[in-house]
């Protein structure tokens, strides 16, 4: 079990870690456009509430975004160019070690906004289309 945990935990860090770096390296101007485009499809992906398997089927909808996202994220990173890379990798360690002290805490930081997002949307949504 301690074996699956510590898989588990540096699996999350590097995702957060190739998360920042894809920021990084989209803002770069040495970017391929596809590389552009295709971060910003998995952050579509990951922020529509429209998944490939729906959350209604059990066990397997939590998989979707957990499988899926991380590793289109580490195929984008991968195909970075290497002074790109090597660049938006710096700025995200030191992005990390600026402002991220405690991992769990930032990320559920980061899914309350998802869920204050959402929520919100789904507020607007009903407002003013349904007058609700």
């Amino acid at each position: 079990m301690a074996k699956i945990s510590s898989l588990l935990r540096t699996r999350f860090l590097r995702f957060r870690k190739e998360v920042i770096v894809l920021w990084y390296a989209f803002r770069h101007p040495a970017t391929p456009a596809y590389l552009k485009g295709l971060s910003v499809l998995l952050a579509l992906y990951l922020l529509s509430p429209i998944d490939l398997i729906p959350f209604a089927v059990p066990i397997l909808g939590l998989l979707d975004d957990l499988i899926i996202v991380p590793m289109g994220v580490s195929f984008v990173v991968k195909r970075l160019p290497a002074p790109v890379r090597e660049q938006s990798e710096q700025q995200a360690t030191r992005w990390i070690g600026q402002y991220v002290k405690r991992p769990l805490l930032f990320a559920l930081g980061v899914l309350l906004a998802l869920l204050l997002f959402w929520a919100g949307v789904f507020w607007l949504i009903l407002h003013f289309w349904f007058g609700a």
